[in-house]
């Protein structure tokens, strides 16, 4: 009996010592955490127009920095990715519609359920 509970726990460090150097995501359980693409610029006076976009997919911390980076693949779009609430405040340098924001989650598994424009 001792031993199978000494199996038991090795087998569980095991499994958690896999999932801290491989990964365990549920975006892919070897797939490497994308590169970071960081705005051009993060000075939110320079963004006169911001929307709020909520996205349905999300579950990680994985999910956030892909969806942001779908983002900032734009020169003038600043993003910043809420996984709790499932948002993303989109700062723009020029208007933007529902479906150009949609379009640049294009290729991703990440959907635009909602979009507003957020009055000062």
């Amino acid at each position: 009996m001792i031993t199978a509970a000494v199996c038991g726990v090795l087998l569980m460090i095991y499994i958690i010592i896999h999932k801290i150097r491989h990964g365990g995501s549920c975006c892919g359980e070897h797939e490497a955490a994308a590169a970071k693409i960081r705005a051009s610029d993060r000075d939110l006076s320079h963004y006169p127009y911001h929307y709020t976009a909520e996205i349905e997919g999300m579950v990680c911390a994985h999910c956030v920095r892909n969806v942001e980076n779908a983002f900032h693949k734009a020169d003038d779009i600043y993003a910043v990715v809420d996984l709790g609430h499932k948002t993303a405040k989109l700062y723009a340098v020029h208007p933007l519609t529902r479906r150009e924001a949609a379009a640049m989650l294009d290729g991703t598994s990440y959907t635009l359920t909602a979009f507003k424009e957020e009055k000062e």
